[in-house]
């Protein structure tokens, strides 16, 4: 049992990294740091952290669409809480009809959240997934 909820971060831009984690640090979290979705499969799978939080476009790629797809997609982790940190206004900007079709059955339930607008409650967005 953890005496904290533990949250992992994914995100390709180190700067955003140390903001998030210092954030959610000082409210209480355990926070683990990844920069890549192999990495951060690798951590989920291994450490099962209470939320995750991905961003969703990281050249040159996987994309965060394609992580939360694997994750919901393994039992081990598939009951992990899990949310998108985005910049963009319109996150399915880039995605093609069929794309978009899948993202929308697959993961309708995981929240969006901006990184602009949410950062300063963004200890509250991670509690609300709890």
């Amino acid at each position: 049992m953890r005496d904290r909820p533990l949250v992992l971060l994914l995100d390709d831009e180190e700067i955003f990294l140390e903001i998030a984690s210092i954030k959610l640090q000082t409210q209480g979290f355990g926070v683990v740091l990844t920069h890549s979705v192999p990495e951060a499969l690798a951590r989920a799978e291994e450490l099962l952290p209470d939320v995750i939080l991905s961003d969703i476009y990281m050249p040159p790629g996987p994309s965060g669409w394609e992580f939360a797809l694997a994750v919901r997609s393994n039992p081990d982790t598939k009951d992990i809480k899990f949310a998108f940190l985005t910049s963009l206004r319109d996150p399915m900007v880039d995605l093609t009809p069929s794309e978009r079709g899948w993202v929308a059955h697959e993961l309708k339930e995981v929240p969006i959240f901006s990184k602009i607008d949410d950062m300063n409650i963004l200890d509250e967005r991670v509690r609300g997934l709890l």
